[in-house]
């Protein structure tokens, strides 16, 4: 085709003219978007790296790193977790803080992972953890963290109110295990029932003296 006249038809079409000139136009580099971390599943045989018990077995406590290097680690709850974020050094040579992209709590009371930074721990309640001690259920709205206080005692903290640092982590221990109610001595000579033993000789409601 003559030049000339492809020249006159694009003067003659200024829209065809500004098209033309776009397309010569090297494109723009397309920014990278970095991939947000997601919670994983928990297979049945991943390990808690602090305590060594299996997660998976206890879907309403369980905890959750995400790395950059889109590994993650599984913990069976949410003190172990701190204990973990508190001497990384101790239980993961791979990673350092600076690794982590992101960090995830079960919701104890409706299920499924809850991102760390939108998350309300109850301290000091009566609930027993994995390991049958005291521990720190976690909610993904205060409003049900503060429900489950009125039922089994404790106190509401944001996850950034925890400080997984030594001194941080006594205090929250300490918190986190309720005192142990003491149980009233039984005074000598008081008559105390028996408790069943599925012997002929034994009978529900059998009293014995102490010392017999």
């Amino acid at each position: 085709m003559n030049r000339s006249l492809v020249l006159s038809f694009l003067r003659a079409c200024p829209v065809l003219s500004v098209l033309a000139a776009a397309l010569l136009l090297p494109l723009p580099a397309v920014a990278q978007v970095p991939e947000v971390a997601v919670a994983q599943a928990v297979a049945r045989e991943t390990r808690c790296p602090v305590c060594g018990m299996y997660p998976a077995r206890y879907p309403k406590w369980m905890a959750q790193v995400a790395f950059s290097d889109r590994t993650t680690l599984a913990f069976d709850s949410p003190l172990d977790l701190f204990r973990f974020l508190g001497n990384m050094a101790k239980y993961d040579r791979r990673h350092s803080r600076a690794d982590v992209a992101a960090i995830f709590l079960s919701d104890h009371a409706r299920g499924g992972w809850i991102e760390a930074r939108r998350a309300f721990l109850v301290v000091g309640s009566t609930a027993r953890g994995p390991m049958n001690n005291a521990d720190l259920p976690a909610f993904g709205s205060r409003e049900a963290a503060e429900a489950f206080v009125k039922s089994s005692g404790g106190k509401v903290l944001a996850f950034d109110q925890v400080t997984p640092t030594p001194e941080g982590l006594k205090a929250l221990e300490a918190l986190a295990i309720p005192e142990t109610p003491e149980i009233p001595a039984v005074p000598a000579g008081a008559r105390v029932s028996k408790a069943p033993s599925g012997s002929e000789h034994d009978h529900p409601g059998h009293q014995a003296h102490e010392g017999h």
